[in-house]
């Protein structure tokens, strides 16, 4: 297998094989979640019934957590660890979207529709559990951000894309021919993987020839994860960002069932024209979003959540108090598209306002459950629209969906991000990591492990106490992460024996890399020489000032010997 196939050799592979197969998970949110609500509307299907179905459909998403912890216990090694649930997900999705064309009359057979798109959803829940993984096994943390961006475009192109010619299909050529173009494309996707390795030697499928180039890694269980994570979930800041994730998501999942409706049905618009709305304003949205990550670093996620949710609630209220311009088209278009444009914006601060709190001990898990909670939240706003809507006009539902951004407004205002408060005692030591936010929504990505990654292979680092003093060391490779002012305290030679426990000649082998981006916060890396034993070569974070150490140079900067001194005599300058 050339090496150009192989994702764990060529940057090129990962960063298209991440932007196809995220593509493929926009396609069911396209159709069912954009296209098929406006559809059902112009075919007379009640609010009540297509509130109840976008409130079914998303549930899988809430509850694929579940998934990562299967994924870690039953694997296919000689087709790699993730690869097999990767191709096994997207058969699925293939296959589940053929299942629409079982819907005869839409408007009779609400519930088989509601079946099936639990079915399709399930199955593009797990393949971004898979996809998340493949990635965070085989990518380096140097090229996580610009895998991030290409499979948060790959994802946005592949929903606005379906969106809008599903919407036309739709009404030319029905639900049948519309599935079957769905189905053909998740099916060329698969194809994509099935042509790729995760590494070389491994075999394309299960009946061809190759071995296994990996061992199995245990995943942590049920148990070991949330003893961990009550430690931190119900911390008084914990509690408000599940609050106010279930209100976004109630924000969200109310407003994705009552605008294509008032679309079709108030402001006259057809199930295409609202389709390629979505569409280019939804692309227009995720281009805003991706830029807004400077604005969080700088005046705080929760600052900039206000801001934008702020903005959604006036917006609200105003399209309530406005309807004697509704049958002014531009004013309409220019209503509709600024909602659809808000929608990523605003998830992009709530993301980061969770990820901001998250212990990095159990970050993975801890996020997995707020974005679980805003999912339930999406479902319940969705059937909360279905229940009201044919007891309400549309300035009442307008004014509801004011008033449920107006109480995440005064939810968030007794938010306070505090470490000592969030982060229990004997945890202190190590702050919250930082994670590139991606434009998943509702459908964000998640993988089970929530330990620190080793910058140099990519290994789970474990946790390692000596004198009350928490670092973190590679279970693979044995190299050690110092936070700031930890090595210092432990640079005695006793510490350094029972820390520094890896072979030297493969710490050797390590030193050789040395670009790569922070495992803790994501900053630069700055190469950094010992003054006292130049031979010592490690690497700083910019940012948080932490410290990496291939296995064998702790002990060797603990132990100043005469070989040392010749050392520094025939060790060329670090460039």
């Amino acid at each position: 297998m050339s090496a150009s196939f192989t994702l764990a050799d060529s940057p090129r592979a990962r960063f298209a094989i991440g932007s196809i197969m995220y593509f493929a998970q926009g396609i069911p949110q396209g159709l069912l979640a954009i296209a098929i609500p406006a559809w059902l509307a112009s075919q007379g299907v009640s609010p009540a019934d297509i509130g109840s179905y976008l409130a079914v459909i998303v549930l899988p998403w809430a509850f694929k957590l579940v998934t990562g912890p299967l994924m870690d216990r039953y694997e296919f090694l000689p087709m790699g660890r993730r690869r097999p649930w990767v191709i096994g997900a997207q058969l699925g999705l293939s296959l589940s979207l053929l299942a629409l064309m079982l819907v005869e009359r839409p408007a009779e057979q609400i519930g088989l529709m509601m079946m099936i798109g639990v079915l399709i959803n399930s199955f593009a829940a797990t393949q971004d559990v898979a996809v998340d993984g493949m990635s965070i096994d085989l990518t380096p943390v140097r090229e996580q951000g610009r895998l991030n961006a290409f499979m948060s475009f790959g994802k946005a192109i592949g929903w606005s894309v379906t969106a809008a010619l599903s919407g036309v299909l739709l009404v030319t050529w029905g639900l049948k021919a519309t599935a079957m173009l769905a189905a053909t494309i998740a099916g060329i996707v698969l194809l994509a993987i099935v042509f790729v390795r995760e590494r070389e030697g491994e075999r394309a499928l299960p009946w061809t020839g190759g071995q296994a180039a990996t061992a199995h890694q245990p995943g942590k269980s049920f148990k070991v994860v949330f003893a961990g994570l009550n430690k931190v979930l119900w911390a008084r800041a914990s509690v408000i960002v599940l609050i106010v994730m279930f209100f976004d998501g109630l924000v969200y999942g109310f407003g994705q069932a009552l605008m294509p409706i008032a679309a079709i049905k108030l402001f006259g618009y057809t199930t295409p024209q609202w389709s390629q709305l979505v569409a280019v304003m939804g692309l227009i949205g995720a281009v805003i979003a991706l830029a807004l990550g400077p604005l969080i670093d700088r005046f705080g996620a929760k600052r900039l959540l206000i801001v934008t949710i702020s903005l959604l609630g006036l917006h609200a209220f105003l399209l309530a108090q406005t309807q004697h311009l509704w049958e002014n088209t531009t004013y309409v278009r220019v209503m509709l598209s600024i909602w659809i444009m808000m929608v990523p914006v605003v998830m992009v601060s709530v993301i980061a306002l969770a990820m901001a709190i998250c212990s990095s001990s159990i970050s993975a898990t801890q996020f997995a459950i707020y974005m679980s909670v805003a999912n339930l939240g999406h479902s319940v706003g969705s059937k909360v629209y279905g229940t009201v809507a044919e007891q309400s006009t549309y300035v009442e539902t307008y004014t509801l969906l004011g008033l449920f951004v107006l109480t995440m407004i005064l939810v968030l205002f007794f938010h306070r991000h505090d470490n000592d408060e969030t982060i229990p005692q004997g945890a202190r030591e190590k702050p919250a990591p930082r994670y590139t936010v991606a434009l998943g929504g509702g459908d964000a990505g998640l993988y089970w492990s929530g330990a620190m990654r080793c910058p140099k292979c990519r290994s789970d680092m474990e946790q390692v106490v000596h004198d009350g003093i928490e670092i973190d060391r590679c279970t693979n490779c044995n190299g050690i992460w110092f936070d700031v002012g930890e090595a210092e305290q432990l640079r005695n030679k006793q510490a350094a024996a029972a820390i520094d426990t890896g072979d030297s000649k493969r710490g050797q082998r390590g030193n050789n890399i040395d670009r790569y981006r922070c495992p803790r916060c994501s900053g630069a890396m700055v190469r950094m020489v010992d003054p006292g034993q130049r031979h010592i070569w490690y690497e700083t974070c910019g940012s948080c000032h932490g410290s990496f150490f291939d296995a064998g140079e702790f002990k060797d900067l603990s132990e100043l010997s005469l070989s040392d001194w010749f050392k520094g005599l025939v060790t060329s300058e670090r460039t």
